[in-house]
């Protein structure tokens, strides 16, 4: 018994073998799930893009992406030393990844560790100079503080004179 006319074979062969071409690596799904977060978070939908973040790291626990955006979505929910520890876990894979330093900087400047703050803009600068663009998120961390689309340099330069009046 023939379940298929040569015909019908011939097509179901052509269409597993598109599906096949059409299947997403494993780089594509994790990408897709850091967009989720990052999307989330401009939504600002924090909590969610903590939840699409723990997924992306669950999914590959060995790429930093997910950390820093954990760490991001942390920030971005006022709980800044466990950020710190994302942003630790994204150095840890990748230590030339200039964002999670700025990133962890902030979370040190919110938590008036200016020394460290100071130390991890620095770092980020060295390693990206390009980074000096604040992303939306900084922004929003900063959003108190008046001119605070400034900079990271900026940023730095008034965490440098702070330190100097306060002592380390």
């Amino acid at each position: 018994m023939r379940l298929f006319g040569k015909k019908s074979a011939a097509f179901f062969l052509i269409v597993l073998m598109i599906g096949a071409g059409c299947a997403k690596s494993d780089d594509d799904v994790y990408h897709d799930m850091l967009l989720d977060g990052v999307a989330s978070l401009n939504l600002d939908k924090p909590e969610k893009a903590l939840g699409e973040f723990s997924s992306a790291i669950d999914f590959n626990p060995r790429k930093p992406g997910g950390y820093l955006g954990r760490g991001n979505a942390l920030n971005t929910m006022g709980r800044h030393h466990e950020a710190i520890e994302a942003y630790n876990q994204a150095l840890a894979i990748d230590p030339e990844m200039a964002n999670a330093y700025v990133n962890r900087g902030v979370a040190h400047a919110r938590l008036d560790r200016h020394e460290k703050a100071a130390a991890d803009f620095k770092k980020g600068l060295e390693l990206d100079p390009e980074i000096d663009d604040p992303p939306g998120f900084v922004r929003r961390l900063f959003e108190d503080i008046p001119d605070r689309d400034k900079g990271i340099r900026k940023y730095l330069e008034d965490y440098e004179k702070l330190k100097e009046k306060t002592g380390p």
